[in-house]
């Protein structure tokens, strides 16, 4: 399916309502990493309805224990279309036979693709259809093609605090060495609501808001780099509490809905 102007070719798949696609049409670039198992196959899944893992890598609840992979099912599951218009693509998943055994809950998750201009909007509606509170964590993931695999600047739409050393930044360079440091570089609570990949020939915009933790990830020598923002986060250390209870877990109420959106722009 795909999506386009006089400036962006998009093209999306129901296999995981992911983009596969993204065209910079004035200068013929690629703007998404477009998977490589030596480095990552992997391209922008959608985290739900866990990100990361539990230390266990299983999921206590009510006295129970599932079993689920690595940032939850919805990565692996294939969508339904509902609509395709000239500027937007909406994509729907819900609860199914195995969805169903990895996590109890009747639900229904709705993907938003909307093309204005030079900027991509992607909205995300997570509806509870069940009649008991439905406890998620949701995230997004997704890779940046880079001109050079050793990692570009990223400028701050507002100064951040670095976790680690206190040190006040508004752009950073995140190369291997970067990342040889902490593999995935996480900000919980940012100041900014965009951050600029800025590449020799173009510059791409992500922007987010109302998200706790924003991560940022790449393999070594990958032509790639992950902007993540989420809501919620793996386990860092051993956690035993019901997955009710985990940090960021949203616990939302019967037939009550969660919106959350991000945008990559083309400047």
């Amino acid at each position: 399916m795909n999506l386009h102007n006089d400036l962006l070719s998009l093209s999306v798949t129901l296999a995981a309502a992911e983009m596969t696609s993204l065209i910079d049409l004035k200068s013929g670039k690629e703007i998404l990493w477009q998977g490589d198992p030596a480095y990552w196959a992997g391209r922008n899944p959608i985290l739900f309805p866990i990100v990361g893992s539990t230390f266990d890598k299983k999921i206590h609840l009510n006295g129970k224990t599932y079993t689920m992979g690595n940032h939850g099912f919805a990565r692996n599951s294939t969508f339904e279309l509902v609509s395709h218009t000239s500027d937007q693509i909406t994509l729907k998943l819900t609860d199914n036979e195995v969805t169903m055994a990895q996590y109890p809950f009747h639900f229904t998750l709705l993907v938003h693709y909307t093309l204005m201009l030079n900027t991509v909007e992607i909205s995300y509606e997570i509806i509870n259809t069940d009649e008991i509170p439905m406890p998620f964590s949701f995230g997004l993931h997704p890779a940046f093609a880079l001109d050079d695999p050793d990692g570009a600047r990223l400028n701050f739409s507002k100064e951040e605090t670095h976790p680690q050393t206190q040190a006040r930044f508004s752009s950073l360079t995140m190369d291997d060495a970067f990342f040889k440091l902490s593999p995935t570089f996480i900000l919980e609570n940012p100041n900014s609501t965009a951050v600029d990949l800025c590449l020799p020939n173009r510059t791409v915009r992500v922007t987010y808001e109302g998200y706790r933790w924003l991560a940022f990830w790449k393999k070594p020598q990958a032509k790639f780099i992950c902007i993540e923002p989420w809501h919620g986060h793996a386990d860092f250390m051993e956690v035993s509490t019901d997955f009710t209870q985990r940090e960021g877990t949203i616990v939302l109420d019967p037939h009550q809905s969660f919106h959350t959106s991000m945008t990559i722009s083309v400047l």
